[in-house]
């Protein structure tokens, strides 16, 4: 009474409590606490993110040299092999410390992109199974991935934009290179040499690429554990392979938009003043009169190895760290068999 105004809001009070002491009493177990689904969501962004940034960490030399085969391909180059590409790039940008030129946009990047992608998609399979009680089917997960995929992808544009300069710098003739010290600068750059809204130049294929990415990655992956749950059980192979299917099937299925999204961003007007592309569909039309139908696929090998291991680096670790920060049990029940082989 001293803390309540009025009798009904005490009344209700103490009854809540008694109810407690009465359960406790009889089962000898506290009533269960309702799920704070702000803090759960919170989780699922914090830990995307993350997850992200290690996967970057960890593949950026892949990345690097992924981008240059691909614009060695826009220019006809003859040697096209991936170890030539990466003792080329090896030889021209300065040594290992060439591999990882723009790490600084793609960590921003992910900050953005992974925190977003992976916090939406998490909070709406929670959401709809804590919340509504309807775990979302194979076809609604499906759609949720496309629509994240393009949320994240849109948001994240300006710094994929300067990393794919960063990286394209070194293919170009001393005197077109832009020089650019850092993504800070990259942005500012941008800005006042080409406007605000050319920080989103390449945002069709990006996040067309953002979209079939995400369609091959979290969908399937959440779908394949589920189902290798019931035969392995909640075990290392579960997620191995769930995570290893998810890799393969966003790289066959992005590959073809990333080529067209890197060869829009990177692009720079001619002695005539214009484009190469006019867009996203010119881009792939040319591509194919040009190059051909299976440059689309060009640096497949690369390109899987990129990105099937960064979809399965950031979905273990999301996992991962959602087990050892949040203490999900719905997460990997016995985590360290995630890096260990006993």
């Amino acid at each position: 009474c001293f803390f309540f105004n009025d009798t009904a809001t005490t009344e209700i009070y103490t009854r809540s409590i008694v109810g407690s002491v009465r359960c406790v009493q009889e089962t000898g177990v506290a009533p269960p606490k309702k799920k704070n689904v702000l803090v759960q969501n919170m989780w699922n962004f914090i830990c995307g993110g993350l997850a992200g940034m290690c996967a970057t960490c960890t593949i950026q030399p892949l990345d690097m040299v992924k981008t240059r085969m691909q614009l060695k391909s826009e220019a006809r180059t003859a040697k096209m092999s991936t170890l030539g590409t990466a003792i080329d790039l090896f030889k021209t940008e300065g040594g290992l410390v060439g591999f990882y030129k723009g790490l600084g946009s793609a960590l921003m990047r992910q900050v953005v992109y992974a925190t977003l992608r992976m916090g939406i998609f998490y909070s709406v399979l929670d959401v709809a199974k804590d919340k509504y009680n309807h775990p979302l089917n194979p076809l609604e997960k499906a759609g949720a991935s496309l629509c994240v995929g393009a949320i994240a992808a849109m948001a994240a544009n300006p710094f994929d934009l300067a990393l794919i300069r960063f990286q394209a710098d070194g293919t170009l003739p001393v005197n077109e290179r832009r020089n650019y010290k850092n993504f800070a600068d990259a942005l500012v750059k941008i800005i006042k040499s080409e406007g605000f809204f050319n920080l989103w130049r390449g945002a069709t294929p990006a996040v067309t690429r953002a979209m079939a990415i995400n369609l091959g990655m979290l969908a399937p992956y959440e779908e394949c554990k589920a189902r290798l749950k019931k035969v392995w059980g909640d075990s290392y192979p579960t997620y191995i392979a769930s995570s290893f299917l998810a890799g393969f099937l966003a790289a066959f299925l992005g590959l073809p938009f990333d080529n067209a999204k890197t060869k829009m961003q990177k692009m720079k007007a001619g002695a005539d003043g214009k484009m190469p592309y006019k867009g996203f569909f010119d881009c792939l039309a040319k591509t194919l009169k040009n190059e051909g139908f299976l440059r689309y696929w060009v640096g497949f090998s690369i390109f899987y190895v990129r990105v099937g291991t960064h979809a399965m680096l950031i979905l273990l670790f999301t996992d991962l760290l959602k087990y050892l920060i949040v203490g999900r049990k719905q997460s990997i029940s016995q985590p360290y068999n995630l890096i260990s082989l006993e």
